[in-house]
Order: structure tokens, then C-alpha cells, then sequence
């Protein structure tokens, strides 16, 4: 990125950097989904985001994904990302989710030291997701009783700020939903 020697990374040079890191990113982590024999379900707020106008897109650093096997998705995508780079600038880490025997599995960036895409066990039941151009993202009907249902819960407090926002942003899609269904009446 600097060519010169001596030379200050510039802010420009900074934001190209992270550009060229997040396409990587974003990159892998669709090749991995669209992969027929790999089940992978986007969720959280890139699914909303791929669900609702612009206008309601809320900006993340993460991906999330639901797996059948998050900790074979994990090591994989760690894998293929550091081959991408040609060094060892991602690594794993897996956490247990707090008051839950749930585990996280997430792949971190040594240029961010933030979580790049997190993998957790798919839920066993139908309905939850729907395939567009050949990814499976969580459907708002699915998000939005996730995000009630984690609203009722105290153990989730430190969740509450942005699941509310994300709640909001799905309830003022359905709004502006219903008032274009009432004007043609």
C-alpha cells in the first residue's frame, strides 16, 4: 500500500486498505454460502439489510451465519482468507454466548481486531429462511420474532439497544408497507 519508504500511511491509503479487506471479506464469505453442499444462512442485520429499502440499512462490521456445522464454517473460512492474503492476518476464536451453553464460532482480523463473521448452530426447524440468488438470508418474519423474543428476555439485556433498532427498522418497513396497501383501496 505504501510504496515509498518512510512514507505515513495516508487516511486515503487507510480506507483503500480496509476497502480491499472488507470486498475480501464479503468475497468469501458469499462463496461459502452459495456453495451447494455447505448450509449457511445469513442473519442479523446484513439480512435485513438485503431485505429492506436503503433508506433503512443500518451499517455492521460482522457477518453473521447460522450452520449446521459452524465450527467446520469457521475453520474454512479462516483458512481460505489467510491463502487469500497470502499471510495469517485472520484467526479463530470460540466463545460460549453468555447464559447460554451456545457457542459462537468467529473468525477475527488482525488488521481490525474485530470479528469478521461469526458462525452459530442453525436452529432445526423450517421456515426461517428464503434463497435469494442462490444464499439463504433470514426472512424478516423469522428476525423480527427473534428480536421480540430476546426484548422479553433480561439475560439479553446487553443486547437490547441494538435489537430494538433493528426491530424498528423491520416494523417501519411493514408501516410504510401497509399505508402503500390502504392508498389503493
Amino acid at each position: 500500500m505504501t510504496e515509498r519508504i518512510g512514507r505515513r500511511p495516508t487516511y486515503a491509503d487507510k480506507f483503500a486498505l480496509q476497502f480491499k479487506h472488507n470486498a475480501l471479506i464479503k468475497r468469501h464469505i458469499m462463496k461459502q454460502a452459495r456453495k451447494p453442499d455447505t448450509f449457511l444462512v445469513i442473519h442479523g442485520a446484513r439480512a435485513l439489510n438485503k431485505h429492506l429499502p436503503s433508506h433503512l440499512d443500518r451499517p455492521t462490521k460482522d457477518w453473521d451465519s447460522w450452520a449446521k456445522k459452524p465450527k467446520l464454517r469457521m475453520d474454512k473460512m479462516e483458512d481460505a482468507l489467510d491463502k487469500a492474503v497470502g499471510s495469517d492476518m485472520f484467526y479463530e476464536v470460540e466463545t460460549t454466548i453468555t447464559g447460554t451453553n451456545k457457542k459462537v464460532y468467529r473468525v477475527f482480523s488482525r488488521l481490525t481486531n474485530d470479528a469478521v463473521v461469526d458462525y452459530t448452530k442453525a436452529p432445526n426447524k423450517k421456515g426461517y429462511y428464503q434463497i435469494i440468488g442462490r444464499v439463504r438470508w433470514e426472512t424478516l418474519a423469522h428476525a423480527k420474532k427473534v428480536y421480540q423474543k430476546i426484548l422479553k428476555d433480561p439475560q439479553f439485556k446487553f443486547r437490547w439497544a441494538k435489537t430494538k433498532i433493528d426491530l424498528n427498522r423491520i416494523l417501519e418497513f411493514e408501516g410504510t408497507l401497509k399505508k402503500v396497501a390502504n392508498r389503493r383501496h
